[in-house]
C-alpha cells in the first residue's frame, strides 16, 4: 500500500516540471517569434506581452501563493536591500559614464510614450517576477539551490532574443554577445531569483523595477564600451547577491533564529572571490594591469587600467600595444617595428607614445605577456594609491 502514494507524488512532481518547461518554452517562442515578428507594431510589441503576463498574474493570484523562505519580519529589509542592489547597479554605470561619456536615450519620452512604457514594463516585469517566485517555491521548494540555478538560467533567456544568435558571424561578436548580454542577464536573474526565494515576488520586482526604470525613463544614458558594460553588469549583481545573503544571515543570527543557512550565498561569494583573484593574477586568457607611468600618453594615461590578452608572439603586429617583462617590472609600449636577429629569432622594437626615442633593448617572444585589447580610463588610481602606501 505504501508504493501508491510515492508513485502519485512522483507523477505529480513530474507533471509540475513538465508544466514549468512548457511555460518557459511558450514564453521563449512568443518572445522570439510572435512579439514584434509574427505580430508587429503596437499590438505585437506592447499589447500582446501585457495580455500574456497579465493573464499569468491573474492565474497565480487565483491559487494559494507560496510562502517565501524568509520570515515575515525580514520582508521590509529585503525590499530595501533589493532597492539598494538596483541603485548600486545604476550608480556604478553612471560613474563609469562620467569617464566614458553619455548618449541620448533611445526610448520614447513623451507623456504618451512614458505611460505606455510604464504599463508595458509594469505588467511584464510583474508577470515575470510572480511566475519566478511561484516556480521557485512550488517546484523547487525542497531543492532551493538547484532551483535557483535552473530558474536563473531559464529566466535569463527572457532578457534577450535568441534570434540574435543567427546574426553572430565572427568570434569577437560572439564574445561581445556572451560578455555584454548573456553573463549580465544570468547575473541579474540569479539575484532576482534569490530575492524571490527569500521574500517572494516583491523584492525581486523592486530590484528589477529599479533597473528597468533607469534604462527606460532616463533621458541621458551612459555610453559605455562593451567590456566596461559587461564587467559592471555582471559583477555588480553578483556582489549584491553576496551582500543580500550575508546581511540576511546576520539579521537572522541576531534574532537567534535557528534557520539553516542556504549555501547559495557563501558558494557564490567563494566562486566570485576565486574568479576575481584568478582574473587579477592572470589565470584566464585576459588580465588587468594598472598603468603607473605616462609613457603611453595620450593613448593610455597614468591611472588607467589596461586589459591584456595573451597572444603568441607570431600574432603581434606593428602598431600593437603590448605588455612585456622588463628588467625590473612589466612595461606597456607600442610595437614600432618587427625585426629578425642574426640567429633568425623574431624581435620587437617598442616605444612609448610619449617618449622621444625607442626603447634601447629589443623585446623577444619569451618576454611578451600579451596585447592590450581594452583601456578602462582612470580605474586604476585606487590600486596605485594602495601601492604607494606600502
Amino acid at each position: 500500500m505504501s508504493a501508491l502514494p510515492v508513485s502519485l507524488t512522483q507523477k505529480s512532481q513530474l507533471l509540475k516540471y513538465l508544466l514549468f518547461l512548457a511555460f518557459v518554452a511558450l514564453v521563449l517562442v512568443m518572445n522570439n517569434y510572435i512579439y514584434g515578428r509574427a505580430v508587429g507594431g503596437f499590438w505585437g510589441n506592447y499589447v500582446l506581452p501585457c495580455i500574456f503576463w497579465g493573464t499569468v498574474i491573474v492565474l497565480i493570484h487565483s491559487q494559494s501563493l507560496p510562502r517565501p523562505a524568509a520570515k515575515l519580519r525580514y520582508r521590509p529589509m529585503l525590499n530595501w536591500l533589493a532597492f539598494l542592489s538596483g541603485l548600486a547597479g545604476v550608480l556604478t554605470v553612471y560613474a563609469a559614464g562620467l569617464l566614458e561619456g553619455f548618449g541620448s536615450s533611445p526610448y520614447e519620452l513623451s507623456l504618451k510614450g512614458i505611460v505606455i512604457n510604464i504599463l508595458y514594463l509594469g505588467t511584464t516585469t510583474a508577470g515575470i517576477e510572480f511566475s519566478r517566485s511561484w516556480f521557485i517555491h512550488k517546484i523547487f521548494k525542497k531543492q532551493a539551490l538547484k532551483g535557483i540555478i535552473i530558474i536563473s538560467l531559464l529566466y535569463a533567456l527572457f532578457s534577450f532574443s535568441l534570434t540574435r544568435l543567427n546574426s553572430l558571424s565572427s568570434k569577437i561578436e560572439i564574445v561581445k554577445f556572451i560578455g555584454k548580454t548573456c553573463l549580465p542577464a544570468f547575473s541579474e536573474s540569479t539575484l532576482a531569483t534569490y530575492l524571490a526565494f527569500l521574500g517572494g515576488p516583491l523584492p525581486a520586482l523592486v530590484y528589477r523595477g529599479t533597473l528597468q526604470a533607469f534604462h527606460w525613463f532616463m533621458p541621458v544614458l551612459p555610453d559605455l564600451g562593451w567590456l566596461t558594460q559587461a564587467l559592471l553588469d555582471t559583477f555588480v549583481p553578483a556582489l549584491s547577491l553576496a551582500m543580500v545573503y550575508h546581511i540576511y544571515i546576520q539579521e537572522a543570527e541576531k534574532n537567534r533564529k535557528k534557520e539553516k543557512g542556504n549555501p547559495i550565498g557563501w558558494v557564490t561569494t567563494s566562486i566570485l572571490s576565486i574568479l576575481l583573484i584568478w582574473f587579477a593574477v592572470g589565470v584566464f586568457n585576459i588580465f588587468p594591469t594598472a598603468i603607473v607611468s605616462g609613457s603611453m600618453a595620450p593613448a593610455i594615461k597614468t591611472g588607467d587600467i589596461v586589459i591584456v590578452k595573451r597572444l603568441p608572439a607570431g600574432e603581434i603586429m606593428e602598431n600593437d600595444i603590448i605588455q612585456f617583462r622588463g628588467k625590473n617590472a612589466s612595461i606597456t609600449h607600442r610595437v614600432i617595428a618587427i625585426k629578425e636577429t642574426e640567429q633568425g629569432i623574431k624581435a620587437f622594437q617598442t616605444k612609448g607614445d610619449a617618449n622621444n626615442s625607442p626603447d634601447t633593448e629589443l623585446v623577444y617572444p619569451e618576454q611578451i605577456m600579451g596585447k592590450v585589447v581594452y583601456v578602462i580610463p582612470k580605474a586604476g588610481w585606487i590600486t596605485i594609491a594602495l601601492r604607494n602606501r606600502r
